[in-house]
């Protein structure tokens, strides 16, 4: 994939403190894992990463980059459904990563042995940014938690492609695409082209050890 603008990418996962500021600013309630506020925020859906990215959209002032018509909560608060939702690439605003932009962010700093990984973590999260760091400032990009980008989990295309933004949608089963591995994968076992669990993962799955990191910014020529 040939990438045809600037890429805005978070130096790390969005942090539980973070999104309690957000929360408390916006009257939100807080929802997924959160044991202190430099711990990358965990236990999310794909849709409450959307939300989450919309919210902050929001209080900065900018436009929103997901449209949606209708929103479903679990128990937990956890978001489990956005109905009639569509992503707007064109937009200036805070988006989930593409899959083609998060990969390649990660492979300026390629070190899955240097992070938070099964033979170091004691099978926990840590803090964001306390492993290795890459020559651009970004961190966690393989280890510590593992992170939903915005793509849908289709076959790659076999040709080269410019702003690839993924599939339009997710087919039969509706799979969505995670990257980066976790603290509970070991390091030889993290691949920057690997992009599921161990589980089939659709927008409403969850886990302990996956968040998520935010871009900004429009995908002007977007190639679905």
């Amino acid at each position: 994939v040939r990438l045809d603008y600037d890429i805005s990418l978070g130096m790390h996962e969005v942090t539980c403190g973070e999104y309690a500021g957000l929360a408390k600013k916006m009257n939100l309630k807080e929802f997924g894992k959160c044991e202190n506020d430099s711990l990358p925020l965990s236990d999310v859906t794909y849709y409450d990463a959307v939300l989450y990215a919309n919210r902050r959209s929001v209080a900065e002032g900018f436009d929103t980059a997901y449209t949606y018509t209708g929103a479903t909560f679990d128990n937990e608060g956890s978001c489990v459904n956005l109905e009639g939702l569509v992503f707007l690439p064109t937009v200036s605003a805070y988006r989930l990563p593409t899959e083609a932009e998060w990969v390649y962010a990660a492979s300026g700093g390629w070190k899955p042995d240097s992070g938070w990984n099964a033979d170091n973590s004691d099978y926990r999260a840590h803090e964001v940014c306390s492993a290795f760091i890459d020559g651009n400032g970004v961190c966690d990009m393989a280890g510590n938690v593992m992170e939903w980008v915005n793509d849908w989990y289709v076959p790659f295309r076999k040709e080269p492609v410019a702003d690839y933004v993924g599939g339009i949608d997710g087919g039969v089963l509706g799979e969505r695409v995670v990257k980066g591995g976790s603290y509970r994968n070991s390091a030889a076992s993290m691949h920057l082209y690997s992009r599921g669990d161990i589980y089939t993962v659709t927008s409403v799955s969850k886990a302990e050890y996956v968040g998520f990191r935010l871009a900004f910014g429009p995908i002007r020529s977007p190639m679905w």
